[in-house]
């Protein structure tokens, strides 16, 4: 695919990288289903990474709560906006 011409490689990569507007998360997915996610595999092991490099990274820790909230409660998934996960807004800022 490397030696095809740029126009046609640029053609056939834009429909490969194209996102289906209707594409969720395998998490979305499990919060949708009341399933417990794998927040803690994945944000979690970030985490331990930040935490053992001495530094901080309280969106992580937010996401992490926000995931763990919406699996206690169960209301499927709370479709927060980027700028209602940012640490020190509300869940009701969507």
């Amino acid at each position: 695919m490397l030696r095809l011409p740029d126009w046609l490689f640029k053609v056939l990569a834009r429909r490969m990288l194209a996102i289906d507007p209707a594409a969720r998360s395998s998490m979305w997915d499990d919060l949708q289903h009341r399933r417990p996610t794998e927040i803690d595999e994945l944000q979690g092991a970030i985490l331990r990474l930040v935490d053992k490099a001495g530094t901080s990274a309280p969106l992580i820790k937010r996401v992490i709560a926000l995931v763990r909230r919406a699996e206690q409660e169960q209301p499927g998934s709370p479709s927060l906006t980027p700028d209602a996960i940012m640490p020190g807004k509300t869940t009701e800022s969507r």
